[in-house]
């Protein structure tokens, strides 16, 4: 019996034992309870870009790095005690610290991984393990994939408490790229990472992002060492989602509650972090390439900097846009990520589940629902502002404006490290919402969403003009030529539609460019919106309005894909017209 009473006692503490072990590796892996979980995570490596930069200027070194020094290794023994250089954020100075070898694995690029572990910080050897496990077998070829090799040679992470201060973020990691930039060809050059032990949890899911995201810098390093911050933070940030580790949940929200923040003026706050990480993300899953990976891998190795690099590796990977054209897509899907519409461009594949604030539900910049009203703002360098119009009668009651700026900085003849604002205004008038729009020009747009309390399908309006009459059955006119066409946009549910891509464009090249032309279109703006209202809510006049309209759709783009031989054949047919009338008198 005491045999029997000693054995489920032993039995009890064992499952105490493994329960134990469970809570402590679930809150290891946990975003949101690891102590200082009130401190969000940010990198370190942003704060060292003029280190980097000087060091380039000093060694003379320009765009590649991989030099023949890259092939040394370190001769590392588990349990020896090393000196190492690390950053103080907090006091902007290096300072020495000793760290003792934990771990030796031997990868299948033929180097070694190596982790040390800062003498008196607290890492267990499984969670080494655990840590090993993760870069050998999930980062180490997710990101070779996704951005290209890494430079040869050992690589060591090294496990410490970084020194950052107090306050409301903390340094999770930082990627020093003094360790790969010595003006001595015979240095030891280490390649390495550094991972932070307090308020960090080393081999939770928090500390396993950063480490990828830490890699990332140093295989981008090694290819484009003068890449803007922006970009190569974007990258980052996808290199920890491609890797498994999610969405951090706290910048994604910093982002929905501040979606004005610009995407390449880089301050180094969780917006910029997010609005960087959104865009990658959103490039990769529509304009990727084969696997998402051919137009990732061309943008890490192109020695081209920022919006210039970007649109050379999209050219590249032979995706026939810009830029300018993605963001003018992700700025809408921001607000929307409806991927049920217009193909999907204007939603993200991957799910936001459990995060309340995320794309999808954003954060309005103004919202109006009294009128007439009245309004300005600014828009920084690439970023967007959206105005929430409600309380509109009709199909379509809410109308969302979008201002948007495709406005850079240029660093030779002016402050990069300053906002480059952008201003507007707007009026609107009730009815069917006549918004009048001032401050555009060739890089401050405005884009609009139409939504209805009713849930019809969302209707996308792009470039907007200074004057719009903006219908609550569906569709705008502008007054400059950018709105769509009311009938066709009901006959065909969407300004999208290539019909009425045809309408619009031929109205446009030859309807607006003259006297008579103007006044027919303006005599169709006064009564269409009527009228499409009408044929919007019958499903049997769509089909028979799309039927009417196909001889005018088809006549119009013979027009425009040959206009000298239509209008020679145009003016035959009137002089053969001519001369039959002619000759028909005569006799």
């Amino acid at each position: 019996m005491r045999e029997n009473g000693k054995a489920g006692r032993r039995k009890f503490l064992r499952l105490i034992a493994v329960l134990s072990s469970l809570i402590v590796l679930f809150i290891g892996s946990s975003d949101e309870l690891y102590a200082g979980s009130q401190r969000e995570p940010i990198s370190g490596t942003p704060l060292l870009r003029q280190q980097r930069l000087q060091i380039l200027r000093e060694t003379g070194k320009s765009a590649q790095t991989r030099v023949a020094k890259n092939l040394i290794s370190n001769s590392d023994i588990i349990g020896q005690a090393v000196s190492f250089r690390a950053f103080n954020f907090a006091t902007s100075a290096y300072y020495p610290t000793t760290a003792t070898c934990q771990n030796i694995t031997r990868l299948r690029t033929g180097y070694n991984l190596v982790i040390y572990v800062e003498n008196r910080q607290s890492v267990s050897p499984d969670m080494v393990i655990a840590i090993q496990g993760e870069f050998e077998n999930t980062i180490l070829p997710t990101e070779t994939t996704y951005f290209g090799s890494p430079p040869v040679g050992d690589f060591t992470i090294l496990i410490l408490d970084i020194q950052d201060g107090r306050g409301t973020t903390f340094v999770s990691g930082y990627f020093d790229p003094t360790n790969e930039l010595t003006g001595d060809p015979d240095s030891n050059v280490r390649h390495m990472v550094y991972m932070d032990s307090n308020p960090g949890q080393p081999g939770g899911l928090t500390s396993l992002g950063t480490l990828a995201h830490e890699y990332f810098h140093f295989i981008h390093h090694s290819y484009d060492p003068l890449e803007e911050t922006w970009v190569d933070e974007g990258l980052a940030g996808l290199a920890r989602f491609v890797c498994g580790y999610g969405h951090l949940k706290s910048h994604v929200s910093a982002f929905a509650s501040a979606p004005g923040t610009s995407l390449t003026f880089w301050q180094d706050n969780l917006e910029n972090y997010r609005a960087t990480y959104l865009f990658m993300l959103f490039l990769k899953e529509h304009y990727g390439g084969d696997s998402g990976t051919a137009t990732t891998r061309k943008i890490v190795a192109n020695t081209e900097i920022g919006i210039a690099g970007i649109n050379s590796a999209l050219s590249q990977s032979q995706q026939n846009v810009t830029v300018n054209d993605i963001f003018k897509n992700w700025v809408i899907a921001n607000y929307l990520n409806n991927s049920s519409i217009s193909g999907g461009i204007y939603g993200y594949t991957d799910s936001f589940s459990g995060i309340p604030s995320a794309p999808g539900n954003l954060q309005n910049t103004d919202s109006k629902s009294t009128y007439p009203t009245s309004g300005s703002g600014d828009v920084d360098r690439y970023a967007a502002n959206y105005i929430k119009f409600t309380g509109l009668n009709g199909t379509y009651d809410t109308f969302i404006l979008i201002p948007y700026s495709l406005r850079d900085c240029n660093p030779q003849s002016e402050n990069c490290s300053q906002s480059i604002l952008r201003s507007y205004s707007y009026t609107g008038r009730s009815g069917s919402l006549i918004l009048d729009l001032t401050g555009m020009s060739d890089t401050l747009g405005m884009e609009g969403i139409q939504l209805g309390s009713s849930n019809p399908t969302p209707q996308v309006q792009t470039n907007l003009g200074t004057s719009n009459t903006v219908s609550t059955g569906g569709g705008v006119s502008s007054g400059d030529g950018g709105g769509g066409c009311f009938i066709a946009t009901a006959a065909h549910g969407s300004p999208l539609a290539q019909e009425v891509v045809i309408l619009r464009e031929f109205r446009d090249r030859y309807l607006m460019t003259n006297l008579p032309g103007r006044a027919l279109v303006s005599l169709y703006y006064a009564w269409s919106p009527m009228v499409a209202g009408f044929i919007y809510r019958h499903e049997s006049l769509k089909t028979f309005t799309r039927f009417t309209l196909y001889p005018a759709v088809t006549l119009s783009q013979v027009i425009m894909r040959n206009p000298r031989e239509t209008g020679l054949f145009t003016l035959s047919i009137f002089l053969l017209w001519g001369w039959i009338l002619i000759t028909r008198r005569k006799g």
